[in-house]
């Protein structure tokens, strides 16, 4: 099969590089340093948010004030280009090659005004290839991709993307020198294994391409044109078995990326909307994909700081991992918003019991009570902490209270008899 063709036939998302880190902050005049921080980073919030058209008037306030400010110019570029606002995200980055900074008033060093000044350069030129493979004008990707190496060659981004450059051009060997600094600077570029893979099975070499695919699906097992390439080499090498086998997972990480494609779409038409951003984490986890499903709650929570469900939804995530101490701050948050919140004190009272912080536990479990004396939960919590501190009496008597306010509790019947019967042994000391 010839290279272009196969290329045609296989489906990929985009590797898109988002730089959110804020770079050369002493160029902020010392007058508005804080002011111009203060606003410079929720510009980046924004970004991360998807929130596109607030980060550039965020971005676009700032360079009133400082036009010379590459910090909010490299940004503002950077969200016309996760807009799909390619020809103004090109003049904007190519105004920041143009760009002379004034460095008078700076107390760096030169070495490290060189440092950045090339390191700036570099991300603009990575991003301007970026844009231009986007559009298939690959002779000037090319030549951009060329420009972030040599201004930026520590940073494994831009060596890849000159090896998917040069991969799209069928020029394999200088593709696959190029992945090679990729991964001598970044082991785990989970696309770079992709590529790797593609390659050998372009060059005929099936063995080769499993274990590329193998090692990209163990680094990034979400991604659905993996699975599909790992198929065509086993079946290359004859292994009907195994070839099914990646189908199979293969048709499921579609329905997976097809289900949360539609709802991201929907989302950037939408970013606020809670319901969609509930549903895109149900999804995730049903697909046991927690980095992702935790992401999206956490922006839930910055997007609606008061809204309890967000809190709740992390603080059960955590509590399912076993990560008590990352559930706790949720839980205690939902409390702040909403103090009558009993399944909170709850949820608390177990924690810290698993934690043998037992003062707290015995607090929280108290004032659900209070809030609801019926809820036998509760007093199984509160049993279970004086069982564990040695108070055997104490939790009998719960458990007994259990047994009025709930007469069919057999559980908690069982337990007063259990305690009964130790509290009796002779070896029993408590």
């Amino acid at each position: 099969m010839k290279p272009a063709l196969l290329l045609r036939k296989v489906k990929l998302k985009t590797y898109r590089v988002l730089i959110l880190t804020a770079i050369l902050l002493y160029l902020i005049p010392s007058v508005s340093r804080a002011e111009t921080r203060t606003a410079f980073q929720q510009g980046v919030e924004y970004v991360k948010l998807r929130l596109y058209p607030q980060a550039v008037d965020t971005f676009k306030s700032i360079l009133s004030r400082d036009p010379t400010d590459v910090n909010a110019l490299f940004q503002l570029a950077n969200v016309y280009k996760l807009q799909d606002e390619l020809a103004l995200a090109i003049q904007t980055f190519n105004a920041l090659l143009t760009q002379q900074t004034d460095f008078q008033n700076s107390t760096v060093t030169d070495s490290e005004k060189a440092l950045t000044g090339d390191r700036i350069q570099g991300l603009t030129h990575l991003a301007l290839s970026e844009i231009y493979c986007k559009q298939s004008q690959l002779d000037i990707a090319e030549q951009h991709a060329k420009e972030a190496v040599e201004r930026y060659p520590t940073d494994a981004n831009t060596h890849y993307r000159l090896g998917y450059i040069y991969t799209h051009q069928a020029k394999f060997d200088a593709a696959l020198a190029s992945f090679k600094h990729t991964l001598a600077r970044n082991p785990d570029f989970a696309e770079v294994y992709e590529w790797l893979g593609l390659i050998a099975l372009m060059q005929q070499k099936p063995q080769q391409a499993v274990e590329h695919y193998q090692k990209a699906i163990a680094r990034k097992p979400y991604v659905q044109s993996a699975y599909y390439n790992l198929a065509k080499a086993y079946r290359l090498l004859d292994d009907t078995a195994a070839a099914t086998e990646q189908l199979k997972l293969f048709q499921q990480m579609k329905v997976y990326y097809d289900r949360t494609y539609a709802i991201e779409g929907a989302l950037a038409e939408d970013p606020l909307n809670t319901t969609l951003r509930l549903e895109l984490a149900e999804v995730h986890l049903a697909h046991k994909h927690i980095s992702a499903a935790i992401t999206t709650y956490k922006s839930l929570i910055r997007l609606h700081p008061e809204l309890v469900t967000g809190y709740d939804k992390m603080g059960r995530l955590y509590m399912d991992l076993n990560m008590s101490q990352r559930a706790i701050p949720f839980f205690l948050k939902i409390l702040e918003l909403n103090p009558d919140a009993v399944e909170a004190h709850v949820r608390l009272g177990w924690l810290y019991t698993t934690l043998k912080a037992f003062d707290k536990a015995e607090s929280h479990l108290q004032a659900a009570i209070e809030k609801m004396p019926g809820l036998t939960l509760a007093y199984h919590g509160l049993a279970e902490i004086y069982t564990e501190q040695g108070h055997l009496q104490k939790a009998i008597d719960v458990y007994r209270h259990i047994t009025e306010i709930a007469p069919d509790d057999h559980e908690a019947w069982q337990a007063g008899q259990n305690l009964e019967r130790l509290k009796k042994s002779p070896q029993t000391t408590r």
